[in-house]
């Protein structure tokens, strides 16, 4: 068998022409690349644009909801501003429809009127399947806002230390230190110049303002009403006493005891007979229709209210732990006094703490002094308010000497009260509200 090749002669340009031509499916494939990767760019192009259209359809979506959300809690707050008392006759508002959303509120209080309300507003675009949440916290301010609330001028001596802020419905003059806001209805002047005794500059360190609003004391009256109606109905109201009143001494495990003052008034030996011994009750609040000496350790949420006179106080005032966040309140139709001439006991020490939230509607926050007598210190962790001015020391006006009552007072306003004030506490009815939370959850 015979074999015969061909040598093919690439060196002639016909030669060349002709394996050139044969290379024609390699042009076909290179087309097909390129359409293939036009293709996956322009569908790639594609997602990301209908992605893009719909991650701003989604966000403009989540907008709208929060503002739904928004729309609704705004709704309620202002039925709070009208009515404090709106969640517990309403505590849920809504579904409203507004535009393409619909939002609803809802309410729940987290302890006595004057606590703080819990607001849960959802606002959604249904079309679009969106919702968000805003959460808020909302507080009614009340009468322990301030370390000093006073319906009247505040005068500061040079000695005094106030940590906190101050409000009165008067003129403001200061000679000593306040660590806080200095707001007056009048004019405030600071006159303060040098050291407090306790190596604090004295002096107003936070905002000194004249032209505020006045409060309007008068409006205790409706939450007072309101304490002895449920005081009745925990059977913790004491009408007059047919003597010279009462004597309430708080004890740690959550229960009073409760005596008949009988004499020693005048003398500061109170003369007793016990009535008996009560539990608190879950709303917290004691009222008498009488004058009422209080001391004591308390352990849970305590008002207690003298609806018809004053309230003395004849011995420590303190919480059986300084970490709770209850805080006693004390409120007295008149005036709340410390007797600063009353007999020394381990009871009624030399230096004397009140933590307490003091409040006198018709009259003074002060002590009750003779001349000659003194006590060293006192100390009110807590607030004041008060319609007419008081004092716990009294000075020669000529001389400037000290002649009775507590040589050193330390005020120092308890933040515990901006959170949870005393159950019932009487609230400041002007309108304002604090949202001390407010936070949006997807």
């Amino acid at each position: 068998m015979s074999h015969r090749y061909r040598q093919i002669n690439m060196n002639t340009p016909a030669r060349m022409r002709e394996f050139l031509e044969d290379d024609s499916g390699l042009a076909m494939t290179t087309v097909m690349a390129i359409s293939a990767i036009l293709f996956i760019l322009v569908t790639t192009l594609l997602v990301l644009s209908s992605n893009l259209v719909l991650g701003t359809q989604r966000q403009a979506a989540s907008t709208k909801a929060v503002h739904m959300a928004d729309a609704g809690l705004n709704a309620y707050l202002y039925e709070l501003r009208r009515n404090p008392t709106f969640y517990l006759s309403t505590p849920s508002l809504g579904p409203t429809v507004l535009d393409d959303g619909v939002w609803t509120v809802t309410a729940a209080g987290s302890g006595s009127p004057g606590a703080p309300v819990d607001l849960t507003a959802v606002g959604a675009i249904p079309g679009l399947d969106t919702t968000r949440t805003i959460y808020a916290q909302v507080r009614f301010p009340t009468y322990a806002e301030y370390m000093f609330l006073v319906d009247a001028d505040i005068s500061i001596g040079t000695e005094a230390l106030i940590l906190g802020s101050i409000r009165a419905n008067g003129d403001i003059e200061n000679k000593g230190a306040v660590t806080g806001d200095a707001l007056a209805a009048g004019v405030v002047v600071d006159t303060a110049v040098g050291t407090a005794s306790d190596s604090l500059p004295r002096g107003i360190r936070g905002t000194a303002s004249g032209g505020q609003s006045n409060i309007n004391f008068d409006q205790v009256s409706v939450d007072m009403n309101l304490m002895k109606e449920t005081a009745k109905s925990s059977s913790t109201y004491y009408a007059g006493s047919g003597a010279s009143g009462y004597e309430v001494v708080m004890r740690s495990d959550n229960t009073v005891a409760i005596y008949k003052v009988t004499g020693g008034t005048t003398s500061g030996n109170l003369s007793t007979s016990l009535i008996g011994t009560v539990a608190v009750p879950s709303s917290g609040v004691l009222y008498f229709d009488d004058k009422v000496w209080v001391r004591g350790t308390y352990s849970t949420k305590l008002t207690i209210v003298s609806g018809s006179d004053s309230i003395w106080i004849n011995g420590n005032i303190e919480p059986s732990d300084l970490g709770s966040v209850h805080i006693c309140g004390l409120i007295a139709q008149d005036s709340v006094i410390v007797p600063s001439w009353y007999p020394l006991t381990p009871q009624f020490p030399q230096d004397v703490e009140v933590v307490a939230a003091l409040l006198a509607q018709k009259g003074k926050v002060e002590a009750d002094m003779q001349t000659g007598a003194f006590r060293n210190s006192i100390r009110i962790l807590g607030s004041m308010a008060y319609s007419e001015q008081g004092g716990f020391v009294s000075v020669n006006t000529w001389s400037g000497a000290q002649v009775a009552g507590f040589r050193e007072r330390t005020y120092e306003y308890d933040e515990r009260l901006e959170v949870e004030p005393p159950p019932y506490y009487p609230r400041l009815r002007d309108g304002t509200l604090k949202v001390s939370t407010w936070f949006s959850q997807g």
